[in-house]
């Protein structure tokens, strides 16, 4: 698509009281300092944006205007072979016309929206606008005209070895996907790697220390079986003694408290026999009859023969108790040495036996965990192979898009990446030309610079628009883009704006 200019009136703006811009193929603009030279600029893109040339936001009133002076700017374009005329005004609050009727801001600008890119327009239209940006917005614009090379172009240009090793896993996972998986597994596997080295040492170490020891398990499984027979018959006999102890200890308690009850029951027969038949009754003290007192005397003689019958009954069963006891068998005590000994020779044949059969499984041991040392190094060697391959796939990558760059232009080159110490890749951009950074070209290179930027983001986004080049006194000729070309000189005269219509590709 292509922009052009055919008219362009300005009243009341920046060092304008009233002008008119007829614009032609080249539209050369003289003068001096200060009348107004770069002002025409400004107002096509203040019509258009509300900032001048350069982006930023602009006041497009004289300095010295009075109050309520409004500023109009109006510019009749040329877009895709259809004239368009946008207008704005200001005095206090902005008004937009499209073709002279008036619009909402909103319809302006989405209108203006539809036929190009703001920033796009600006880029082409300045030579010097792409560089006022942040290098990351230059980079954006730059590249999403250029397409990365394919994977397989990548490939192609790395070692077999490399190659081999991206191929596969590029077809399941990104890029940085495969650059994340397998970089957690380095950082997990080095440290596993660690782990298991440790774990064949220390496996090693041990059986060092078991060369040279005979132990015969199977014996020793003999023995032990042997002890467990030992102890458990000597734990019965000293169950068997126990409860005989305790049996005699029953009856000898039992025969203690039958005595001191036969103790108790002789007092109280003995109480009894003392005792004296009283002749008066003990309520009224009168005389008994010898009928009363007789029955007294029955009734003691009743309860002696009853403690004395009770007394011998205890006794005959004491006699029975103690029978019982001489037919017992004395319990002798329980034999704690021995009993002590065979423990400790069994913990001493279970211990070495234990030792004895993880000394024998130990060669497995350590075999099984070479082997899974071996494992992880092997894994650990692969994942940073893969690592490797994809810095290698990066520069190769960064080295493809660069060479595209480069090759859309002349005189200029771009950096695109930079290598950090780590040697890691990070996106970067800087315009060079002839081995130096933007920053440091003069005038006239920074101009040349900015025409070719031009062509190329013109070609790469079939899109044309004029390009007005200030300070054109500094450079003595430059390639002209493909638009309209709007030269400004300074020059010791009077402002002279003049419009030159060129036959044939080449404009002066």
């Amino acid at each position: 698509m292509q922009i052009a200019f055919k008219t362009l009136a300005l009243k009341n703006f920046k060092n304008h009281k009233s002008i008119t811009v007829n614009f032609g193929d080249v539209t050369n603009i003289k003068g001096r300092n200060g009348t107004g030279k770069s002002s025409i600029g400004d107002a096509i893109t203040w019509v258009l944006f509300g900032t001048d040339s350069a982006g930023s936001k602009l006041d497009p009133r004289p300095i010295d205007s009075e109050e309520g002076t409004e500023a109009t700017v109006e510019v009749l374009m040329s877009i895709a072979g259809k004239d368009v005329m946008f207008g704005r005004v200001q005095k206090k609050t902005a008004k937009y016309f499209i073709n002279e009727i008036p619009k909402k801001a909103t319809e302006f600008n989405e209108f203006i929206e539809n036929q190009f890119d703001k920033n796009l327009f600006l880029s082409l239209f300045n030579p010097s606008h792409f560089f006022t940006q942040h290098w990351q917005d230059q980079r954006s614009q730059l590249l999403q005209y250029v397409s990365e090379p394919l994977n397989k172009e990548i490939l192609a240009e790395m070692s077999q070895v490399d190659r081999d090793r991206l191929e596969g896993p590029l077809k399941k996972h990104c890029l940085d996907d495969l650059d994340k998986l397998h970089r957690e597994k380095v950082r997990t596997n080095d440290k596993a790697y660690e782990r298991a080295a440790e774990r064949v040492q220390a496996l090693e170490e041990q059986a060092s220390k078991n060369d040279g020891q005979t132990f015969d398990i199977e014996v020793a499984h003999k023995e032990i079986k042997s002890l467990h027979k030992q102890k458990t018959a000597i734990q019965e006999e000293n169950d068997i003694r126990q409860r005989a102890k305790t049996a005699r200890s029953r009856v000898e308690g039992q025969i203690d408290n039958l005595t001191d009850q036969i103790t108790q029951q002789t007092h109280v027969v003995q109480s009894i026999k003392d005792e004296e038949v009283q002749e008066l009754c003990s309520t009224c003290h009168q005389p008994l009859t010898e009928e009363a007192i007789l029955k007294v005397k029955e009734n003691r003689q009743a309860r002696f023969n009853k403690e004395v019958a009770t007394g011998k009954a205890l006794v005959q069963k004491v006699n029975e108790l103690k029978k019982s006891l001489s037919d017992m068998p004395v319990a002798e005590a329980a034999d704690t040495d021995e009993l002590n000994e065979i423990e400790s020779q069994l913990m001493e044949l279970q211990m070495a036996s234990k030792q004895a059969e993880q000394a024998s499984s130990l060669a497995e041991d350590i075999e099984a965990a070479k082997e899974k040392k071996e494992a992880i190094r092997r894994e650990l060697v692969t994942s940073k192979g893969i690592v490797d391959a994809i810095k290698e796939f990066k520069t190769k990558r960064s080295e493809l898009m660069v060479s595209k760059v480069d090759d859309l232009f002349t005189s200029i080159s771009v950096k695109l990446y930079e290598t950090l110490k780590n040697g890691e890749e990070r996106a970067t951009f800087e315009i060079e030309m002839d081995g130096k950074p933007y920053s440091k070209l003069s005038t006239a290179e920074k101009i040349k610079a900015g025409l070719e930027l031009i062509e190329v983001l013109s070609m790469q986004s079939e899109l044309v628009t004029p390009t007005f080049v200030d300070n054109a006194e500094s450079i003595l000729n430059f390639s002209a883009p493909a638009g309209q070309l709007i030269v400004v000189r300074v020059v010791d005269e009077d402002l002279s704006i003049k419009a030159i219509e060129i036959k044939g590709d080449e404009k002066q």
